[in-house]
């Protein structure tokens, strides 16, 4: 598990250039904004919530600020290309990553796609044309114009956002005197409901906070400017939106309203003479210009920061020689932009740009809660959200709350992208990504710590209390001795139990010996010794574990011949059956022990392979050696975690340790190399009921080159349902 001391992630290998100040920056994010959202929107909303689409812009912009605040956070740690995509896939892994990726890309350019469409609809105030074919073609010119460079189209962006904050300002001080109180009663025209579902229609006003975020490597002094902007942009929108749209509601006919695509001109109309009707106009026009060049902007540094991770084609990475700009991001992201623009009605590309960003600002707050509980050192952002984690927790409900309000084709359209993101990524990514995230290591820190404690507890006890030892032909008396030398290591001293079960009529004299017996009232252990002639080979052990309340069984198990086939069957069935810990030795008599290995790959170690291990080492004076193994294409803070996992356990053990960690593509001979100098080798029987995972021990038993013992913990505790699902999806 990468922890405290998992290293920042390698930087890109391609650098974009860092040529945006502070005032560039914030105008970037409140052109992405200040657009549709107040030139477009107002109208449709009007509809759905009556005098309430004031309130409705007001209670977005508060579902949006959480995400702002991790999104401002999380870009002063990370301040590279790729915004949303890049922190959700460092925080939850590639797959979320490429989910939310494709949602944050499509949102940006369906936003992008509604500015356009809108604008075309105000440049028919001064000249009629064919409002979907004149879209396309500033898409087009927008395209080239991202094309030349970020730092010049960023130019164009402070001057449009400028004009367009003084207009807006404008219109609401003229405006103003003009207010009808009475069009605002009843406030609440539609009820909640309408608001609510207003309030999800508009969100998409909001997308452009963390727009900012996407060109972040392109930012000068990140820590101060990304989180000053963002904040600045969504607090600036909070108080102009609902300002504007008060406006627009109290000096126009709600009917007149309800049915425009220009609403800030129809108010207009209303207290401005001709003049200052073609003025709002022209401020329509540059804003939605300067939001559908911001979302171009930001949109077309997705794909560039998909590819260097991996996750989409390696052309999608090249930069420019001479702009610095992503071009083949631009272009992929124009080609969408155009057919959007062509194709998808108004209404829609709002409703499904807004049910996109929903999802994704809960993944987004989702990821800055990954981050903060994985407590990795190379995670230092110079901004940390306020009140953590009470924002994130509103936001996350909230959003996901709206997109119920959505209706079911933006709902839909939202979960298609979902899984067509999973599929691409099963298909493309996953071979290819490095599979490491913060929500993964806080995972495995909770898991590590919940079995670091687990292995604590079973170092600690002084044994088990009452131990059932299995002896059964053709078990050899050097074996059946050995069986019963594990129980008195095993057992607890002054008041444990150890019963032997002999079901081999040949050695009735043989289990225990005198010196066992001496050795076992030494240490205050009483035994009990019951022989039988009949072997009833799975209900009578069965039932005895039961009713006497046995803790832990022990058995010899035999090499799979065909003569020995029916007690292996027998001893797996009581594996997988019994409700004690079990314990069973493989391959040669224990003789002398200076050295215990205890395997394990994948995950953490069984407690109670680790409580074994100890009780026995202690007894016989030995060593412990961890021994863990890793897929080949294990990270490297993966493998340090292990260690670190290690040195935890061997802060609870009592005896002295050492550990080899490795990742391999052959898991079998590294065991076994690995294991080489051991005197005892203790490995899991994982209760499963398909055999290759159950017989995977049995041949990790039978390859190494000393005897083994097989722990079997029927009582270990799983993760929820809720928990696996989490972790499948940050895999």
């Amino acid at each position: 598990m990468a922890n405290e001391d998992q290293e920042s992630p390698n930087p890109p290998a391609a650098a974009l250039r860092r040529s945006l100040g502070l005032y560039a920056v914030l105008t970037i994010s409140i052109g992405a904004m200040i657009g549709s959202g107040i030139f477009v929107l107002p109208g449709l909303a009007f509809k759905i919530a009556g005098p309430a689409v004031i309130l409705a812009f007001f209670l977005a912009g508060l579902v949006v600020l959480p995400a702002a605040l991790s999104q401002s956070e999380m870009a002063t740690a990370m301040p590279e290309a790729g915004g949303t995509y890049l922190y959700i896939d460092r925080a939850m892994g590639p797959l979320m990553g490429t989910i939310a990726g494709f949602g944050v890309w499509f949102s940006l350019v369906f936003k992008a796609a509604f500015a356009l469409v809108g604008l075309s609809a105000y440049l028919d105030f001064f000249i009629e044309h064919p409002e979907r074919p004149v879209a396309a073609i500033l898409a087009v010119l927008l395209i080239v114009l991202n094309l030349v460079g970020v730092k010049q189209t960023a130019k164009l962006q402070a001057l449009l956002v400028s004009i367009v904050l003084a207009l807006l300002a404008g219109f609401i001080i003229l405006g103003a005197p003009h207010v009808e109180s009475d069009r605002f009663d009843p406030f609440l025209s539609e009820g909640f409901k309408g608001l609510f579902a207003a309030t999800a229609v508009v969100f998409v006003s909001y997308i452009g906070v963390t727009k900012v975020a996407s060109v972040a490597e392109e930012v000068k002094r990140p820590g101060r400017n990304i989180p000053l902007s963002i904040l600045t942009s969504v607090f600036i929108a909070m108080l102009l939106y609902p300002a504007v749209v008060a406006v627009m509601v109290g000096v126009t006919p709600a009917e007149e309203l309800a049915n425009t695509e220009t609403p800030v001109l129809t108010a207009a109309a209303q207290f401005l003479g001709t003049g200052g009707t073609y003025l709002v106009a022209g401020a329509a026009v540059l804003a939605l210009l300067s939001m559908a060049n911001a979302g171009i902007i930001a949109s077309a540094r997705y794909p560039f920061a998909m590819a260097r991770n991996a996750l989409a084609p390696h052309f999608l990475a090249r930069v420019g020689s001479r702009s610095g700009a992503p071009v083949a991001g631009i272009l992929v992201t124009g080609a969408a932009l155009i057919l959007l623009v062509l194709f998808v009605p108004l209404i829609e590309l709002a409703k499904l740009a807004s049910a996109f960003q929903l999802l994704v600002f809960a993944l987004v707050n989702l990821a800055l809660i990954a981050f903060r509980e994985s407590h990795l050192t190379w995670y230092k952002p110079k901004f940390r959200s306020p009140l953590y984690p009470a924002p994130q927790i509103f936001g996350i409900v909230a959003a996901l709350l709206l997109m119920t309000q959505m209706g079911i084709v933006p709902i839909i359209g939202a979960a298609v992208f979902v899984v067509a993101g999973a599929l691409w990524y099963r298909a493309f990514g996953q071979s290819r990504a490095v599979k490491e995230s913060a929500a993964r290591d806080a995972f495995r820190l909770r898991e590590d710590a919940r079995l670091i404690q687990g292995s604590a507890a079973a170092v600690a006890t002084g044994g088990y209390e009452h131990v059932l030892v299995l002896i059964r032909r053709p078990t050899r008396p050097a074996r059946q001795q050995t069986l019963f030398r594990l129980a008195v290591r095993l057992a607890e001293a002054d008041g444990g139990r150890i019963h032997v079960i002999n079901f081999d009529a040949s050695t009735r004299h043989l289990v225990p010996t005198s010196d066992d017996l001496a050795m076992a009232e030494s240490l205050g252990i009483e035994v009990t010794t019951q022989h039988y002639s009949d072997e009833d080979r799975r209900g009578m052990v069965h039932s005895f574990v039961e009713s006497e309340g046995v803790d832990l069984f022990i058995a010899d198990l035999p090499q799979d011949l065909r003569a020995t086939r029916h007690i292996n069957r027998d001893l797996h069935w009581l594996r997988e059956h019994l409700v004690c810990d079990s314990v069973f030795l493989r391959n040669r008599v224990v003789e002398e022990i200076d050295r215990i290995a205890i395997l394990g790959t994948g995950g953490p170690y069984d407690p109670v392979k680790i409580g074994i291990a100890d009780h026995i080492a202690r007894h016989e004076d030995a060593e412990i050696r961890f021994v863990h193994l890793l897929p080949p294409d294990a990270p490297p803070g993966q493998v340090e975690s292990i260690g670190d996992y290690h040195v935890q356990l061997g802060e609870v053990l009592t005896v002295p340790w050492d550990d080899r960690v490795k990742p391999t593509d052959d898991l079998i001979e590294t065991l076994t190399k690995f294991s080489r100098g051991a005197s005892l080798v203790v490995l899991g029987a994982p209760t499963h009921r398909f055999h290759l995972v159950t017989d995977l021990a049995d041949r990790i038993a039978e390859a190494v080159d000393c005897p083994a013992l097989l722990v079997h913990t029927p009582s270990l505790e799983q993760p929820g349902f809720v928990t696996r699902s989490v972790q499948w999806l940050v895999n």
